[in-house]
Order: C-alpha cells, then structure tokens, then sequence
C-alpha cells in the first residue's frame, strides 16, 4: 500500500467501527449513511490488504490486524484534533500562563502591581526581561518575550504597536525646594542641578528610543540607569529630574514631589503596547492586553480631571 494513496477520513471510519463494534452505530457516531460506512470500510480493506472486522453476533470483531493498529490510529487522529481543535477559552483564575515581558522602567510601577492583583490567587506568573539588554523587535519576533510597552517606532511589519498614553516629560522637584515652588521656568532648568537618566545610544538595546532625555540643555550632577534611583535622590536633594507624567504621577502620589510642567514641551511620543501578529488572536494574550489598557485608561482618566 502506498502511505500517501490512505484517506484520513477512513481511519475516522475504522474508529468508529472499533469503538462501536457496530457498522449502524458507527455510521450514527459518524453522522453518515450506513452504505457511506460500508462503502469506506470496504476502501479501507483494500488498501490495507485486510478484512480488519469479521461479522460477530449482531455487530462486528475486530482481527488480530485491526487489533495491532487501533492504537497508533488513535494517537495520530488526536494529534490531528488537538491541531485543528481551538484550546478552551482563557481562564486566568485556572491558567498556569507564563507571560514574558519588556517593561520600560517608567512604566514598570504603573502597569505591574495592578497586574499582579489581577491574579491573586491563581496560577499566572509573569517573568520582567531586561529591555537594556535585549533587541525588542528581535526577541518578539522570535518569541522569547510575549509583550513590550516601549516607546517604539512602528516599523516592522509583523508587530502590533497600540498607543497607549503620551510619553510626556515633566519636572519631577521635592516639596520643599529651596528655590522652586509650584513653576519653572527655562532658567530654573539651566541654572538647577539635574538628576540625568543615563542612557548610551548605541551601547544598550533600544537606547535610541528613549533619547528623548538628552532633548533640553541641562547640568547633570549625577547620572543614573534607573527612574527609581531618580525618584529616592530628587526626594532628599535639591536637584530636579525629567521623568514622563505618568510616572511623575505615580511618585507624587506616594511621596508628595511636585510636578511641574516643561516650559516647552519637547516630545509628542508615546509609550505602546508591542506584541506578535502570531498572537492577534490567542485567548490569553488577549487578556493580558486588555488587562494593561484597561489599567493604563483608568490613571490617565484621573490625570486628565485633575
């Protein structure tokens, strides 16, 4: 018998018929006429060389041939299901779903507490990827990270960028500066000592998306690779920072910092939500997106009334 001549469907035949030991009751399983049955059971027997079952009693007995074969054809017909059968929907209180993610640092308070309440109790874990160190593109399209929110420009074809709020900066000052109160003004920003987020264009992935930070005139006092270390210096120093609104929300509301508006602004670009084509479509993704849109929503709906 030539292996490429068999006809799938008829390995559905002889299951039913196995399972039943009934031509009738393999036809009713099948949802076909009993010739239909008869008439695929006799191809089958053809082309295999065997009568595969003998009339037995009312129905019908599996041979010694049918016997050997009935497992590796339910394996192979199951393979076949769960290949073209959709998984059963997402359900984050019994998933064991292990989400990978690239979270840009002033994003990282914002998006991921909330995210973690989300699934108290269950069995998602999420794993943080270092963005310094890995290629965003590169690690999306090649799977090793499931969702970025970056500042991105949405140049590769096989990526989804979803806005998902401005990446404005502000001034971040301690409440009790010395010198600044409630305003600034360009010659606050040149004259006062800066607290710089250090990033080398060039040198760390990604740093060119971000290099929006080297966009005013400023005197850097001290230069850090993180927004938190940022936060803790500008908090006990007289020294302000840049930092995006949403961030400089975020802090203020925990440790009381004002936030003052750039006397000009000096970027219109926006933090997004990036992820695979491939995953348009994947219940557990889509959760997980609407989850991170419906938080992000909610805050810059309290910043826009307040």
């Amino acid at each position: 018998m030539n292996e490429n001549e068999l006809d799938l469907n008829l390995l559905l035949v002889f299951e039913a018929i196995y399972s039943t030991r009934n031509i009738s009751r393999a036809a009713d399983m099948l949802d076909r006429s009993q010739p239909a049955v008869s008439n695929a059971l006799g191809r089958l027997r053809e082309q295999l060389g065997d009568a595969l079952f003998v009339r037995a009693g009312k129905g019908v007995a599996p041979t010694p041939r049918a016997e050997a074969m009935v497992g590796s054809v339910r394996e192979a017909l199951e393979a076949i299901r769960k290949g073209i059968i959709p998984p059963p929907g997402f359900d984050p209180q019994s998933s064991e779903r292990h989400f990978k993610m690239i979270i840009a640092d002033p994003m990282e308070p914002i998006v991921l507490p909330p995210l973690l309440r989300s699934v108290d109790g269950g069995q998602i874990s999420f794993e943080l990827q270092p963005p310094q160190f890995l290629n965003i593109e590169e690690a999306l399209i090649d799977g090793k990270t499931d969702m970025a929110i970056f500042p991105f420009p949405a140049n590769e074809p096989r990526l989804h960028c979803e806005p998902l709020c401005p990446l404005d900066l502000v001034v971040l000052a301690r409440k009790e500066h010395s010198r600044i109160n409630g305003v600034i003004t360009a010659e606050d920003l040149a004259r006062e000592g800066h607290i710089t987020l250090s990033l080398a264009p060039g040198k760390l992935a990604n740093s060119e998306k971000v290099a929006i930070w080297k966009r005013t005139k400023q005197r850097t006092v001290c230069y850090v690779n993180r927004l938190s270390s940022m936060a803790n210096l500008i908090g006990t120093t007289d020294l302000i920072g840049l930092v995006p609104r949403i961030y400089a929300d975020y802090v203020s509301e925990l440790f009381g910092f004002q936030v003052l508006d750039l006397p000009e602004p000096v970027t219109d670009q926006k933090f997004f939500m990036i992820w695979h084509k491939r995953n348009d479509t994947d219940d557990g993704h889509i959760w997980l997106r609407h989850q991170i849109t419906t938080m992000i929503d909610a805050r810059t709906k309290v910043q826009a009334s307040t």
